[in-house]
């Protein structure tokens, strides 16, 4: 054992015989890991027979994510995804990742984001117009539609995309759920055998392959170009040439499903805090009046940049109720982290949700409060605990287009609407593939436009 390794990792109480947590991690993620901290800053759980390291430490997570990344991959959790994803960005490993990664990174640059906005105004202003006053709408189905429909449009915006975008909008909750399931099951060998579960979530993902490809198959054939992220992916070249047609699949399938949900579910969760804090609530509606006025159109790309206020409320959500919640990865080598050994070929969790509410470096985290966010030095310590995006040469390439989106989708959606929880309905927290506010359903009230 090398000399730098100096504790040693305890094992979690309440496995059950047989399964370990894995029931635990099926029904109580949040509160299986919130209860690990005590026991150090690397737990074991048991998941049936097989052991996984969860990290509880926001140092620790941070140096596994940024210094010492390169000692492991993704794990088995992603594996089980790979039928879906392919090599997406979020499944690809080493140098296939990396190049990739650089093909696509122009289409992330800040100078695109005023582009993009176009398309996030239309789409959601299309989405809302056919909203009415007093209507009752479910809001994790909804929300998906709008985000759904912008990432489709970014991605695909010839007509060509929009019977793919109907499908995924379908689709989309049944694949995560499934693909939860497999992924935490404790025993990894069921994933394989032709149980009425797997069989549905092939019939699934059959489904949708296909109809990717007659998208890309369309572009080839009749030439099609425009100002979308298809196109730059079919014309992005590296030294070693054009990206193949099977890899644009897999990153077409990977920002419709991974890209649309996550921003659903961030604007799922603000919805419900805006609800449950009626001041934060009153400040953004009228900063969003004061910096939009009676503009019917959404936010400019200038606008954004005078919504201090409704950022944080954004910053705030994602730190308080992160839709990735569970990060995963496996050690490639024996790899040393604050003192504790991790062997190479262990499995390891981290928690988006624990560092962004990490009593050391937050105070009353579990608290709503946007105006932490601009209290001077504070910020550098939210900032290193708050991690919704991941952190490294793996953050979300999309971070920025996502937190834009959200912002848009705020200020857009507030000018015309009020949405609050409906009363007498239960909100109950759900970590599955993404932590998101189930059974929340919001009741639109419109708004007096100012002069």
């Amino acid at each position: 054992m090398p000399a730098s390794v100096t504790r040693a990792t305890a094992l979690a109480p309440g496995g059950v015989p047989g399964l370990g947590h894995a029931w635990m991690l099926r029904t109580d993620p949040i509160g299986l890991f919130a209860s690990l901290r005590p026991y150090g800053d690397i737990v074991q759980i048991k998941i049936g027979p097989q052991r996984v390291y969860v990290i509880t430490s926001t140092e620790l997570t941070h140096e596994l994510l940024v210094s010492k990344y390169r000692a492991f991959d993704k794990g088995v959790a992603v594996e089980n995804f790979r039928d879906v994803f392919g090599f997406g960005l979020l499944s690809s490993e080493g140098e296939l990742h990396r190049r990739h990664r650089l093909l696509l990174q122009p289409a992330f640059h800040p100078d695109r984001l005023a582009d993009y906005l176009a398309i996030m105004r239309t789409q959601i202003l299309y989405r809302i117009e056919s909203w009415r006053d007093g209507q009752v709408l479910e809001a994790r189905s909804e929300m998906s539609a709008i985000t759904l429909a912008v990432v489709a449009k970014a991605l695909i915006s010839a007509d060509v995309g929009d019977e793919l975008a109907a499908e995924v909008q379908l689709r989309l909750p049944r694949l995560l759920d499934l693909s939860y399931r497999r992924a935490v099951g404790p025993l990894p060998v069921l994933n394989r055998f032709p149980l009425p579960r797997n069989r549905e979530y092939a019939a699934l993902v059959a489904r949708l392959h296909p109809m990717i490809d007659e998208v890309i198959a369309d572009y080839r054939r009749n030439d099609t170009r425009r100002p979308d992220l298809l196109s730059m992916m079919l014309d992005a070249r590296d030294a070693d040439g054009a990206m193949p047609d099977e890899r644009i699949h897999d990153q077409i399938m990977t920002f419709l499903l991974a890209g649309s949900e996550t921003t659903a579910t961030a604007l799922s969760w603000t919805f419900l805090r805006l609800s449950e804090n009626p001041d934060v609530s009153a400040r953004v509606s009228a900063e969003i009046d004061e910096v939009l006025g009676s503009a019917a159109g959404g936010p400019e790309y200038a606008d954004l940049h005078r919504l201090g206020y409704t950022a944080r409320v954004v910053d705030e959500s994602l730190r308080h109720s992160p839709p990735i919640w569970l990060i995963t990865r496996r050690a490639i080598e024996n790899v040393e982290l604050g003192g504790y050994l991790l062997p190479g070929g262990s499995s390891v969790m981290l928690s988006p949700y624990l560092t962004g509410h990490d009593p050391a470096l937050i105070t009353e985290p579990d608290r709503f409060d946007p105006d932490r966010w601009s209290r001077g030095d504070a910020t550098r310590s939210l900032r290193q605990a708050a991690q919704p995006f991941g952190a490294g040469p793996r953050k979300c390439i999309g971070d920025s287009f996502a937190t834009t989106e959200t912002l848009a989708a705020l200020a857009t959606i507030l000018s015309r609407w009020q949405l609050r929880q409906q009363p007498g309905t239960t909100v109950t927290p759900r970590a599955h593939q993404t932590y998101y506010p189930g059974g929340l359903r919001l009741v639109v009230t419109e708004r007096a436009r100012p002069d």
